[in-house]
């Protein structure tokens, strides 16, 4: 593509040559996600569509068709893009279309205050309907799965929130606790990779020594006896 096919964004003489990308999406997006959102937009303008492989848009942004694959399913599992066509049997080219969200933009920074908004809207449906905004903290990008397990995983090993399952992981809290750690993630990897005695015996030689001389940072010098343990 070159400059002369480039489709404007706005009839003024002086405002030809450049796309215009909302707030919204620079601060929900990756790098390539953002780099390939775009590039179709220049492409295809506010109101059109364009054919676009994966091959072609890596070529333009010098980057790896499999990437670019990667993140238009992301763009379009956010309802950014939508694809509305696709033609050829050898190679495959799709159309894409660039969604709306100028209303969701605008409605996200004037809520700003309230709470973030991300866009759920039906295919086809070119205009945004309020009803279809939802609080982004309770939808949010990516796989509904995969965010869920982060999350539960996430407050699951906070110190403050964890549960212990038996009698080794209670002990590791305590430790933990005694240790000043924050969060049980480092003790719970120790007891996996070396074993409970192992990790007892760690904690007690760090109680031991810490009576005798101060430790400034007893998560870091348990970690030490317990890299030495398995010398």
């Amino acid at each position: 593509m070159n400059m002369q096919d480039e489709k404007p964004q706005f009839n003024s003489e002086n405002k030809k040559y450049f796309t215009i990308v909302p707030n919204y999406v620079i601060e929900h997006s990756s790098a390539y996600e953002l780099a390939i959102y775009t590039y179709l937009k220049r492409v295809a303008g506010e109101d059109g569509t364009c054919w676009e492989s994966a091959g072609n848009i890596g070529r333009k942004l010098n980057a790896d068709p499999k990437t670019i694959r990667k993140y238009l399913k992301v763009l379009l599992k956010k309802n950014l893009i939508e694809k509305v066509g696709v033609k050829g049997k050898t190679k495959p080219t799709a159309e894409y279309k660039i969604i709306k969200i100028w209303e969701l933009n605008s409605k996200h920074y004037q809520e700003k205050n309230k709470g973030n908004y991300t866009l759920s809207q039906r295919k086809g449906n070119d205009s945004l309907n309020i009803r279809e905004i939802t609080l982004l903290d309770k939808v949010p990008f990516g796989n509904k799965e995969d965010n869920d397990k982060k999350m539960n995983y996430k407050e699951r090993s906070n110190i403050n929130n964890f549960k212990p399952k038996n009698r080794d992981e209670y002990l590791c809290q305590e430790m933990a606790i005694k240790l000043c750690e924050k969060s049980m993630d480092f003790i719970l990897s120790a007891l996996k990779k070396y074993g409970f005695d192992t990790v007892q015996r760690a904690y007690n030689d760090t109680k031991e020594m810490s009576q005798t001389r101060k430790i400034e940072n007893k998560g870091a010098y348990f970690n030490e006896i317990l890299k030495r343990s398995k010398q």
